[in-house]
């Protein structure tokens, strides 16, 4: 069962002494703002700098080091200012809505491929679905509304591990569309479709 996950924007602490004491196994993510599944990066000029909410130590950061990471934000948490937008950083409402979807594109292993799935939310930015095609982040995929038979191009922004042979993808459209999704996904109601290869 996949669910509309909450995302955050992340950076790893620099301070290493510290966080392995606290954790032999894992860095400690600092957030720093809200973000969904196919929202790009807030366009950043050069390097950062970030205080962690542990430690306490402020650090110089760069573009590259920004991660996304799958993880629910405390009510208090107060995001960094070069990741706040009176709030919240979505360029788009996102609705947590099943359509169906015909995508195509070239797999890692079974080069072009057309495959029949599901979205787990959209917005007019993009979507979060299902894949069976492993597809890496970066690549280009065209995502047709069987519906009205409009087709859009987009880039793959994420790519989860699979889970019973599927994976969860984000999307994000070359062109933003808030019509290319039905009338239906806005109110948030979800429909069920069979999910497979054609």
């Amino acid at each position: 069962m996949w669910e509309d996950s909450n995302y955050c924007w992340v950076v790893l602490c620099k301070n290493t002494w510290f966080h392995f004491r606290q954790s032999l196994f894992s860095s400690h993510r600092i957030p720093l703002g809200e973000t969904d599944a196919v929202m790009s990066p807030p366009a950043l000029d050069g390097p950062f700098r970030v205080r962690c909410d542990e430690c306490g130590k402020e650090y110089l950061y760069k573009p590259s080091d920004l991660r996304r990471y799958e993880q629910e934000l405390p009510e208090s948490f107060t995001p960094h200012p070069l990741f706040q937008a009176g709030g919240d950083r979505r360029r788009s409402k996102r609705s947590a809505t099943q359509v169906g979807l015909v995508v195509r594109g070239e797999s890692q292993e079974k080069g072009v491929f057309q495959e029949e799935t599901i979205t787990l939310s959209v917005s007019a930015h993009g979507a979060l679905m299902v894949l069976a095609a492993n597809v890496p982040v970066g690549q280009t995929l065209f995502l047709k509304n069987p519906r009205t038979q409009k087709e859009l191009e987009g880039r793959v922004v994420r790519s989860g591990p699979p889970r019973r042979g599927l994976a969860e993808v984000g999307v994000e459209f070359v062109q933003p569309d808030p019509e290319f999704w039905p009338a239906e996904s806005k109110s948030g109601n979800k429909r069920h479709f069979a999910i497979g290869r054609s």
